[in-house]
């Protein structure tokens, strides 16, 4: 599906979090952002560990799953955790995301968040993980109602990682490539067009995109993986891509437009 026909529309900085070409520092609104994320961790670990997540589900009528004898590998820090291998690797996951966008705020975003931005954002997130955990401690949601149960061999978390990875690799690769092409001089005032982003349009969101649905699988099996996966695909499609394109259609004219004509496919090759 190509948007060559995409629209201005007067709402459309308002549905993007990203004040676009506002190049300056907020220590404020960044420290806000990096703190709820970091602080996002903490839920999902109490969630997982405790039994909050599991009165929430007792609460709204749901039965839980069991729960598995805590990982001992004799490395302390680890089994303080008092997590099973499963759930160490969901929490993992989200601290590598959690990572993710700490060094991408720190290291590679030049626009200043906006308290509402910064807020969102991390509200958002925080909200998404706890409701992929919370499906999986839920008896009725849970990836563990695979026969492998709550094991490294339920091929729900083996798919989910396998895919985690792939998705916030390809996520993270996009950002380093591109912020290495435009601290080169020779690039000042061109789009950068090469690596992933001459397969799509936008191969940063599908990365995120993919390790969303992959998060959704290793917690919740594949209908709620694909769910998932078309929500952001959608959200992508109808919020932020209009935007930056604008922004971008503004910014580079001609360049932009010859690089449409050549990679027509936004996020996924040859669909969508």
């Amino acid at each position: 599906m190509a948007d060559e026909n995409i629209v201005s529309k007067p709402d459309l900085k308002a549905k993007d979090f990203v004040p676009r070409g506002k190049k300056s520092s907020s220590p404020f609104n960044t420290t806000l952002f990096l703190g709820l994320r970091v602080l996002d961790c903490f839920v999902q670990y109490i969630l997982l560990s405790s039994t909050y997540g599991t009165n929430i589900i007792k609460f709204l009528g749901g039965s839980v799953i069991p729960s598995p004898s805590p990982l001992q590998t004799g490395i302390d820090p680890i089994d303080a955790l008092n997590l099973s291998l499963y759930r160490a690797i969901l929490l993992c996951m989200i601290s590598t995301t959690t990572a993710k966008h700490i060094w991408f705020v720190l290291c590679v975003a030049e626009e200043a968040w906006t308290v509402s931005g910064a807020v969102i954002v991390a509200i958002f997130n925080t909200f998404w993980n706890s409701l992929n955990n919370l499906l999986f401690l839920c008896a009725l949601t849970s990836a563990t109602s695979h026969p492998a149960g709550e094991s490294l061999s339920n091929p729900y978390l083996l798919s989910g990682v396998i895919l985690f990875v792939l998705g916030i690799g390809a996520e993270w690769q996009c950002e380093i490539h591109r912020k290495a092409f435009k601290k080169d001089p020779k690039n000042k005032g061109k789009p950068f067009t090469e690596g992933l982003f001459q397969v799509v349009r936008h191969p940063n969101y599908a990365g995120y995109s993919l390790w969303r649905a992959a998060g959704a699988l290793a917690t919740s099996g594949l209908t709620s993986s694909i769910l998932t996966g078309a929500f952001f695909l959608y959200d992508f499609n109808s919020r932020a891509i209009p935007a930056l394109d604008e922004y971008c259609s503004k910014r580079y004219g001609a360049m932009w437009a010859e690089y449409k004509k050549r990679t027509r496919s936004l996020l996924v090759p040859g669909f969508l």
